[in-house]
């Protein structure tokens, strides 16, 4: 009593031939090279991403080196995201601009890359800034006020 399945196996569907085939897109901003973090985008936007990029002329490197100029990351909280880089320790780390999403979606709507702002660059707030100031001896007796104010940088 053995009853066949009415429903046949699902086959995976075959990649289409052009997508197997790398392209070569036109560089045409070399002093721009980008690197994705895909920690919270996920492997297939980053990749979509990447191929977006690449047709509009950027340089786009899979693993994070020394020649990245640009880090681009989304969702991501800036205290986990800057731990990640420095664990990663690029010897360029303080010249790369770390920037959030918005800034690659505006150079890819300019087809262009646009100017780093503040809003776009992803930076770890810091909580509490201590000041030292220096101690001014009191004024004796007699002497002239004066107001006298000092802090050292």
């Amino acid at each position: 009593m053995f009853h066949t399945p009415i429903v046949p196996f699902a086959r995976k569907r075959s990649r289409p031939v052009e997508a197997a085939v790398p392209r070569h897109d036109v560089v045409k901003f070399k002093d721009v090279r980008l690197y994705l973090v895909e920690r919270k985008m996920g492997r297939s936007r980053r990749n979509f991403l990447t191929q977006l990029a690449r047709s509009k002329g950027f340089i786009v490197d899979d693993n994070l080196s020394d020649e990245v100029t640009h880090v681009v990351s989304e969702d991501s909280r800036a205290s986990s995201l800057w731990k990640w880089l420095k664990e990663c320790a690029p010897k360029n780390l303080p010249g790369v601009n770390v920037l959030d999403i918005s800034w690659f979606t505006d150079s890819m709507r300019e087809g262009r890359p646009v100017a780093v702002e503040t809003k776009h660059l992803i930076q770890v707030r810091v909580r509490h800034i201590t000041i030292q100031i220096e101690r001014i001896p009191l004024p004796t007796e007699g002497s002239p006020l004066t107001p006298v104010a000092t802090v050292s940088r």
